[in-house]
């Protein structure tokens, strides 16, 4: 367990900061380009992102999940990402040059500035499946600290890259920024090349079998997570209606992107823990990760959704204010959706990746069927419930197949303690901002919730002793000297700095 806290804290940090990156950015581009713009560079960058992830092929989860595996050689683990490399990136080649093409196509039809943002999201899409592929090489061998210098450094060139391409190039530009943010990372692949030991590398069916599932698995999961809605909205509405929709869904990214980063070690953690036959080690994980997750997102998700109302003109201007009801309804569901990355990751160790296949074939039909039937009539507004009901759904649906099938229980009790300790976190930001708002409210809501609900958790008991002197030891051992000072009364509160 030791071991995922420690990749936690590394993937959470650099997942941190590019999510301040990534926020920061959709601001300037809101600020610079309008919703116009706005709505056309969410399209391209989902449509980029999609891309590599068809292409992928469910590469990038076999090296995650099976690299470990290799004879204990750095030789033998270099032969495996030297055999899959040249077959995961011939299909990324070919969607971007189609990319290319389109880009040509409205150049000659269009509009200059059109075409070059189609043209960079297709730089786009080799840059991020590249950079993904080594993430994965890398995170499967526990290098956690290497992989989070390269998301810190691309998260600090999003920022001034996206405001001076925005600024002097218009929506062209602003998805440079999304480029150079992947760049660090698809420069990490030199470090596998040498050594390289093709002969020992083992494949087995398994390991096929297991990349096919997880490849229609993830695009699925894709159209869940991501943003297909746009797709929807842009079919029946106007690029301002995606606009909205894309700055709504902006917040919710957040947590679902900050769930993803620190779940990261999950896959590999527990897949080493069944591999190992620890089976008990492996329920407490599980539970573990559920609970932490809930207490450090669940604040967030329904406090983040009461100050919408304030947050979303702030951020984005007046002329963002028909997002803020969408914008509300999608943090309100994100919990259930980020805690669907703790189930998934389990599913993943126990290698029941086609009965995954399977929920997410149900999840991913049920969503484009019910936007196709009600996002016409209800706009952003229906596509934002579709969403959250959708996650909500498969997020039970997960957990009850983990409960029943792998054995893996979660501590209702303590669940439903830290929901008593969000609804009161959620309340006070709620009464705060009806009695003073703007950027006032905001500045004393926010703050004041968060004490309520840290002070709530002590008050209920919602985390366990043996959780406290893990967070207690983790403090002491991987938290630097400068910052004990700041956090140190925030444990105390919390019960841990009594632990031994």
């Amino acid at each position: 367990m030791h071991s995922l806290i420690s990749a936690s804290l590394f993937v959470s940090a650099s997942g941190i900061l590019s999510l301040i990156a990534g926020f920061v950015s959709s601001v300037v581009i809101a600020r610079l380009l309008g919703a116009e713009g706005t709505g056309l560079t969410a399209l391209a960058l989902w449509v980029a992102i999609t891309g590599a992830i068809v292409a992928a092929r469910g590469i990038p989860a076999i090296i995650l999940r099976y690299i470990s595996r290799q004879k204990d050689t750095k030789a033998a683990q270099n032969g495996l990402v030297k055999i899959y490399f040249y077959k995961y990136m011939w299909p990324v080649l070919l969607v971007s040059a189609l990319f290319l093409f389109y880009g040509i196509y409205v150049y000659t039809t269009v509009d200059t500035n059109s075409a070059f943002v189609w043209i960079i999201a297709g730089a786009t899409c080799i840059a991020y499946a590249q950079g993904h592929f080594v993430l994965a090489a890398e995170h499967g061998l526990g290098q956690f600290a290497r992989a989070a210098k390269k998301t810190a450094l691309g998260s600090v060139l999003q920022i001034p890259v996206t405001l001076a391409g925005a600024f002097f190039f218009g929506p062209a530009g602003a998805m440079l920024g999304y480029l150079a943010r992947h760049m660090p990372q698809a420069f990490g692949l030199k470090q596998f090349k040498a050594p390289v030991e093709t002969q020992s590398v083992e494949i087995s069916d398994q390991m096929v079998r297991y990349g096919n599932s997880n490849w229609i698995s993830i695009i699925l999961d894709s159209l869940i997570k991501t943003r297909v809605e746009l797709v929807f909205i842009g079919m029946f509405f106007t690029v301002v209606d995606v606009g909205y929709f894309a700055a709504a869904v902006t917040f919710s990214s957040l947590i679902l992107q900050l769930s993803f980063y620190m779940a990261a070690g999950l896959t590999p953690g527990f897949g080493k823990l069944y591999d190992d036959k620890a089976t008990e080690q492996l329920k407490i994980s599980y539970d573990r990760s559920l609970r932490w997750l809930s207490l450090l997102l669940l604040p967030v998700s329904f406090g983040g959704a009461v100050i919408m109302s304030e947050l979303i003109p702030f951020a984005f201007g007046a002329e963002f204010l028909p997002a803020v009801p969408i914008a509300f309804i999608l943090v309100f569901f994100s919990l259930p959706q980020a805690l669907y990355s703790v189930t998934l990751s389990a599913m993943l160790a126990f290698e029941n990746d086609r009965r995954l296949l399977f929920m997410n074939s149900v999840a991913a039909a049920s969503l484009i069927i019910l936007n196709l039937v009600f996002t016409p009539m209800y706009g952003g507004i229906g596509a934002a419930m579709i969403r959250g009901l959708v996650g909500l759904a498969i997020f039970a649906w997960l957990a009850m197949y983990c409960y029943r099938r792998l054995g893996l229980a979660i501590d209702l009790g303590a669940q439903f303690r830290i929901l008593i300790s969000g609804l009161a976190c959620a309340a006070t930001a709620w009464f705060i901002l009806q009695q003073i708002g703007g950027l006032a409210g905001l500045v004393i809501a926010i703050p004041s919730a968060a004490i309520v609900y840290v002070a709530l958790l002590r008050l209920t008991r919602s985390i366990p002793e043996t959780d406290l002197k893990i967070i207690q030891n983790a403090f002491e051992n991987h938290v630097p000297a400068r910052f004990k000072p700041i956090l140190k009364p925030a444990l105390s509160v919390l019960g841990a700095g009594s632990t031994s």
